[in-house]
């Protein structure tokens, strides 16, 4: 069997992988470190042969060559749409490829460029989102149990959200209001593009005049998402005021108490929870039991009180 050297292989997720399918690109899977060798050829039917030699060689990754990412995301979209309201599925496959979508699509706006077809690409996964919590009972529930465990900028921006539609829908909010929210949280970093990697990848915690340059990222995705085209008010709002602090230590406009956007005040709660739940190279995860005495105990000044016994709630019943 031909083996390639990895060049440009991008990973993807074997939960979507249809059986009785074929792919207009071939798949690669690792034979040895940086060696890998055709697993489906260009047009070949994925069958049960192919299930077999997964399970059989305990395969857990696939890969394809970074030219035909575009296809194997429209690939994920086709598979969502086509499956979302099938019945027959399973809740948890379901919530998967939701999962491998969104983090596609926020990998490729943080790491690539930023066009309006991607933006139009993540609203039409928030979308897809909205739709599944409101269709499906155990829907939250699902989806919290995708959510990560350690922390890469674009898998907290797919978590934060992820509890914020959650959350947001257990306080009662309509359909377009979940969209909002999902869209605003799914995005609250996006401004980080514009921060020094030698900042945003620092092993460690950031020095004075570090922190005040990482501090202007609210306002970077506020002017970057401007650009190209978001006019929603409330989501630009959510983006710029989710590190403003009841307080009103907090920035960037050191607003406090009612100035803060409720959305605002719902993703900030999501994005503090997830930063403490979630293993950096600095530091372990905490349980949602000692994250949750951390913000009542010595954030209790930072945060809404009420909003945060809320979301205890809604974390305990999930």
């Amino acid at each position: 069997m031909e083996k390639y050297k990895k060049t440009k292989l991008d990973h993807i997720s074997l939960k979507i992988l249809e059986e009785g399918h074929n792919y207009d690109y071939s798949i690669y899977k690792e034979e040895d470190k940086d060696i890998y060798s055709k697993f489906i050829d260009k047009k070949e039917i994925y069958d049960q042969d192919h299930l077999k030699l997964l399970k059989d060689q305990n395969i857990q990754d696939l890969y394809i060559e970074h030219k035909d990412h575009d296809k194997y995301s429209k690939d994920i979209t086709d598979y969502l749409s086509k499956i979302i309201d099938d019945k027959d599925k399973p809740i948890i496959l379901k919530t998967e490829i939701m999962h491998e979508l969104a983090s596609d699509t926020m990998h490729d706006l943080l790491y690539h460029d930023i066009t309006s077809q991607k933006i139009q690409k993540l609203s039409s996964s928030i979308d897809n989102t909205v739709h599944f919590i409101l269709n499906e009972p155990d829907a939250v529930r699902s989806m919290l149990q995708v959510t990560s465990h350690d922390y890469y900028t674009y898998t907290h921006s797919i978590d934060v959200s992820t509890y914020a539609l959650g959350f947001g829908s257990h306080l009662g909010l309509n359909e377009i209001q979940l969209k909002i929210i999902g869209k605003g949280a799914m995005l609250h970093d996006i401004g980080k593009k514009k921060i020094p990697l030698e900042i945003l990848n620092k092993n460690g915690f950031l020095s004075e005049d570090e922190f005040e340059i990482m501090k202007k990222h609210p306002t970077y995705g506020v002017e970057l998402l401007k650009e190209f085209g978001e006019d929603e008010e409330i989501i630009l709002t959510i983006i710029e005021q989710h590190h403003e602090k009841m307080n009103g230590k907090g920035y960037p406009k050191g607003l406090k108490g009612d100035e803060i956007h409720p959305f605002s005040q719902i993703v900030a709660l999501c994005d503090i929870f997830n930063a403490l739940t979630t293993k950096r190279s600095y530091k372990e995860a905490l349980t949602s039991f000692e994250a949750f005495k951390v913000m009542h105990e010595y954030m209790k000044d930072e945060l809404n009180l009420k909003l945060l016994s809320k979301f205890i709630n809604f974390m305990g019943e999930n």
